[in-house]
């Protein structure tokens, strides 16, 4: 398994998986162009793409969804308007694409029916991005993958210093925001297991975090918990550069 990040952040989200035969699409924030520029520098195309999720109706994930064929495309119910039956997922249900058993899973945002999957083929990984918070539930089904790509957000005393409105503000550190980084690093000593090869840190705030502030966050709860785990295989997702993780890029 191999998993290309390639934008993520307020402005666009898109991140493709690929295994054998079978690539996902997880959401299209991003335009037609810069999506087919990044795929062709892996040396990847559209082709390779042969399904398209997305997590939820928030325009930074959905803004060009429709770009592909709605044959191709997947989400919760309400998502997207007009999807057809057949490709509205359910939440913690199990589904064949291709190559990979993929695992729905409900998650805490305010959209329509957000969602996080978990890819199953030769390897395991989770895509969790756009919570508030992760449930007792979740934390169950998510234990020792072998790569996560998990939100953090946002430093909460960064965030509080910002000109944002009051109102945002608690929206973002509500139950239905986004995840900090002390509680993302915190949920990751929790569920990571000895299978675990890599974590990426996505969906950075540009006005309230930092990679090297989020980082620095892993690194000092992972001590403080006694958590063995090489700092190399800890990535940052990035806005504009795309960011690889998997079986060969290690």
């Amino acid at each position: 398994m191999n998993y290309y990040v390639l934008a993520s952040g307020s402005k666009g989200n898109a991140t493709f998986v690929h295994e054998g035969h079978t690539g996902i699409l997880i959401d299209c924030g991003i335009t037609r162009k810069q999506l087919n520029y990044k795929l062709a520098s892996l040396g990847f195309s559209e082709d390779d793409i042969n399904y398209v999720f997305l997590t939820h109706d928030h325009y930074d994930h959905k803004k060009n969804i429709h770009t592909f064929d709605a044959k191709k495309i997947y989400s919760g119910q309400d998502n997207i308007q007009d999807l057809d039956k057949a490709h509205i997922l359910k939440p913690y249900t199990h589904y064949q694409f291709g190559d990979f058993d993929v695992e729905t899973l409900k998650i805490s945002h305010d959209a329509t029916n957000p969602m996080a999957f978990i890819l199953r083929g030769e390897e395991s990984l989770l895509y969790m991005t756009d919570t508030g918070y992760v449930s007792k539930k979740n934390r169950g089904l998510i234990h020792d993958l072998n790569y996560y790509i998990i939100e953090a957000n946002h430093d909460v005393e960064m965030l509080m210093k910002t000109r944002r409105p009051l109102f945002l503000k608690n929206r973002i550190l509500g139950d239905m925001g986004h995840l900090n980084n002390e509680y993302s690093a915190l949920l990751m000593c929790e569920v990571m297991g000895q299978d675990t090869k890599e974590i990426t840190l996505a969906h950075l705030s540009q006005e309230a975090n930092t990679k090297e502030l989020a980082l620095k966050t892993y690194y000092q709860v992972f001590d403080e918990h006694h958590i063995q785990f090489d700092h190399k295989n800890i990535k940052v997702a990035d806005q504009v550069d795309i960011v690889s993780g998997g079986r060969n890029e290690n």
